[in-house]
């Protein structure tokens, strides 16, 4: 199949496509819609995977692959194309026909913070991609080891004034979400660190319970296992609350520590602009009715996101409220890459 030209769909007209989408949804029976969808899907779904395996991306994703098992009358295929913080298996999946047969998995790194930082990234969010579904929003947990005597982040922030530079915080890539948070944690506690930028989050973490990074603010999909097992401890969560898998830690918030680490990310799925908006609703109207179940959402809970179940329309809006919030967030971190 011809690909499409990549930088064909502005964000004003995608609103409108989507908007259509949710139109034709709404007249059209589910069967006629399915016939519509030009017998998609035609082949395995591959779904991109731009991180490692091991961390919470490549977690989610299999277990999609394997929930939707039967679900969609095709296999969906986890397809690890790691590198450039995301930016090798975006781009890669929106050079794909938009047909419906690549989808990619999102979060607020590759989607608002990648394109702000990076000299030229290769796309742009809200024009190169069709927004299907948000699973969850995304806290991150700050972490050291138990050794290293720390009890909260007031002791983390004095020692860090005492040893300027010295501490290291391991993220999960330069500009990620991982490496925000640790600029604004130097910015709020006016303290200095080093980042240490990593190939996803899990090596990160294990360097952190290796003793070669001194601490983390990342995923917690692999930041509570090594808490339960006593390799790490807990100092603050991001986001406007608690979590529920470690409620006796304190947010950022409460302590006095904003200037954006109250903020949530987000993971979510998308595919290609131009995808044929029959496609789209076709593949939402497969994915959120088991999403939306409670065994699903319970399992989601389990991976480290709060889940959400949103669907391109509503994804399509977070989307956009969030864009100037972490562009803001990346301009204010210094990060740069060119």
């Amino acid at each position: 199949m011809k690909s499409e030209p990549r930088h064909g769909t502005k964000l004003s007209g995608r609103r409108h496509f989507l908007g259509l989408g949710a139109l034709f949804a709404s007249l059209v029976p589910g069967a006629a819609r399915a016939q519509q969808a030009s017998g998609w899907p035609e082949r395995p779904i591959r779904l991109i995977a731009p991180y490692p395996p091991g961390g919470q991306t490549d977690i989610v994703s299999r277990w999609l692959a394997e929930r939707f098992r039967g679900v969609i009358p095709q296999a969906i295929i986890v397809d690890n194309r790691p590198g450039a913080q995301g930016m090798i298996g975006t781009q890669f999946a929106l050079s794909q026909p938009a047909d419906g047969h690549t989808v990619l998995y999102v979060n607020a790194s590759t989607t608002l913070i990648n394109p702000v930082i990076h000299a030229n990234p290769g796309y742009d969010t809200l024009r190169d991609m069709a927004p299907l579904v948000q699973l969850g929003t995304a806290a991150l947990v700050l972490t050291v080891r138990p050794d290293r005597g720390l009890r909260n982040v007031a002791d983390l922030l004095e020692l860090a004034r005492r040893r300027p530079g010295e501490l290291t915080y391991a993220s999960f890539g330069i500009g990620s979400a991982s490496h925000l948070y640790g600029a604004m944690l130097e910015r709020e506690g006016g303290v200095q660190m080093t980042h240490v930028p990593y190939r996803g989050s899990a090596p990160a973490v294990m360097d952190v319970v290796a003793g070669n990074a001194f601490l983390s603010i990342n995923d917690e999909a692999v930041s509570v296992p090594q808490i339960r097992e006593g390799r790490l401890i807990a100092l603050a969560v991001t986001g406007p609350e608690r979590i529920e898998t470690l409620p006796n830690v304190p947010t950022f918030a409460e302590l006095g520590l904003r200037g954006g680490l109250d903020t949530l990310g987000f993971n979510g799925l998308v595919l290609r602009a131009g995808t044929p908006p029959e496609i789209i609703r076709r593949f939402a109207d497969s994915l959120l009715p088991v999403l939306r179940t409670p065994e699903a959402r319970a399992r989601i809970r389990e991976m480290g996101l709060i889940p959400t179940a949103l669907g391109p329309e509503e994804f399509a809006a977070v989307l956009r409220a969030a864009a100037p919030v972490w562009a803001a967030a990346a301009r204010a971190s210094g990060a740069r890459v060119e």
